[in-house]
């Protein structure tokens, strides 16, 4: 790597640090601010939120340095750019709910493949969204309960009243074990994607220990401990409890620091998908370039053009003798030229 190379990367390494220092910073703060300056903390829950703050500081880090890359960068700013346009803006809007929802609520792209899969991915990705919007603000002290006479119990929000639940109802007994659902549902998830891993041929041959089976035994480890505090404080009489707790919370930090850096970041990842479909909607309604060699329209020019630019950057050169270059002729045309080029290699050989 050249010494410019490694002065740019160390450039973009230490802004991503600023960046992710000033975003841990922002998330104290709001946990200072929102549980009214610590009055509705929990000091016992201290280690998980270091490992939050620290966790989303890394992601922070390490999604700074993913749209360092050209082609993320390239297709990050477009995307932007495109939402952007005040003359589309309606017409934007709409694309971009219907995309969440089909991707990454109902996720239809994985439906398409197999039923089996998709409800793989709906029970893991679910259990762990609810997981995390009844766990963190409650670590955090954003959300915290107070009882009110000898049943009721109300919630608090960034320590604001809000609404009362009988702690003997039905409706308080779901919102009360909803960890617990949400543990099974992700036991039941990752269960369905080891069984899968341990059976289905194309999976066991590009399957890596670290990044197909850790992942999963780490939510299923995080879940039936979770479900163990539960046993333990209604079935046991809170016989080790704090064992289980501690065992808990250091699963926890584990599965959080691995976070940034593990197959999970693909959580993060996923909503810039997103943009990517708004470009390709777009560019259907764009000028569209024609290729060199037949004049068939192919592509959107914009689309070219920044495919262009990021080959460029990458370092690759694809000009032609022509003066123009390979990213210029249609899927077809390529097809044709590389057939001639290895006819004409071939003959040569042959006189040779």
């Amino acid at each position: 790597m050249k010494d410019e190379e490694w002065s740019s990367l160390a450039t973009a390494r230490v802004r991503a640090l600023i960046i992710a220092a000033a975003a841990s910073a922002a998330l104290t703060a709001l946990i200072y601010l929102g549980s009214r300056r610590l009055e509705h903390y929990d000091a016992a829950l201290f280690g998980y939120t270091v490992a939050s703050v620290i966790a989303f500081g890394a992601i922070i880090f390490r999604y700074a340095i993913w749209l360092r890359r050209p082609a993320t960068r390239r297709y990050w700013l477009r995307g932007w750019q495109l939402f952007l346009d005040r003359k589309n803006l309606g017409r934007n809007l709409r694309s971009i709910v219907g995309t969440a929802f089909g991707n990454l609520v109902a996720q239809r792209f994985i439906l398409r493949r197999s039923r089996t899969r998709w409800l793989m991915h709906a029970l893991i990705m679910w259990g762990c969204i609810i997981s995390a919007a009844i766990t963190f603000p409650l670590v955090f002290g954003w959300i915290h309960f107070e009882l009110e006479g000898a049943r009721a119990y109300r919630a608090y929000l960034f320590g604001f009243p809000t609404v009362a639940v009988d702690g003997r109802s039905i409706v308080g007994w779901v919102i009360f074990h909803a960890l617990d659902f949400t543990a099974i549902m992700v036991i039941a998830g990752c269960a369905i994607a080891i069984h899968r891993r341990l059976r289905d041929r194309g999976a066991i041959a590009m399957q890596q220990f670290a990044l197909d089976f850790a992942p999963h035994l780490l939510l299923i480890a995080v879940s039936v401990s979770g479900l163990m505090l539960t046993v333990s404080s209604l079935w046991l009489g809170g016989y080790m409890y704090s064992f289980i707790a501690l065992a808990h919370q250091a699963l926890v930090i584990m599965t959080l620091f691995y976070l940034p850096f593990g197959k999970f970041f693909h959580i993060v990842q996923r909503p810039a998908s997103i943009g990517v479909e708004l470009y390709q909607n777009r560019g259907r309604e764009m000028a569209q370039a024609r290729c060199a060699r037949c004049g068939a329209e192919f592509v959107a020019q914009a689309w070219l053009d920044d495919l262009k630019g990021v080959v460029r950057e990458l370092g690759f050169d694809y000009r032609l003798k022509s003066g123009r270059t390979l990213q210029d002729y249609c899927p077809r045309c390529k097809r044709v030229m590389r057939g001639l080029a290895y006819a004409a290699l071939a003959q040569r050989s042959g006189h040779d």
